[in-house]
């Protein structure tokens, strides 16, 4: 998302928000910021921050993209993030 002009991306990431999986596949979308993934329920706490952060080319630099696999927790709050296919399996 970094060539998104500040209004596609803002667009990108309230859209995330309503529609929180992908279409067609229905994999799970995720937040990350510049430290690590961030979970949807501290996006919406912290969305002022984060529109304003896309305006301004803040700190956070949050992109909307999909974890594929691995297990993940949110950097703001430590809950686990859901990805595509779960933990990585080791055989």
């Amino acid at each position: 998302m970094k060539n998104l002009s500040k209004k596609t991306r803002i667009e990108k990431i309230k859209d995330a928000l309503r529609k929180p999986y992908t279409w067609p596949g229905c994999y799970p979308i995720s937040f990350i910021a510049h430290d690590g993934p961030i979970c949807p329920k501290c996006v919406r706490s912290n969305f002022k921050a984060v529109i304003n952060d896309c305006r301004t080319g803040g700190p956070w630099k949050l992109t909307v993209d999909v974890l594929w696999e691995g297990t993940y927790n949110c950097t703001d709050c430590e809950a686990e993030i859901e990805t595509a296919y779960g933990p990585i399996a080791h055989d």
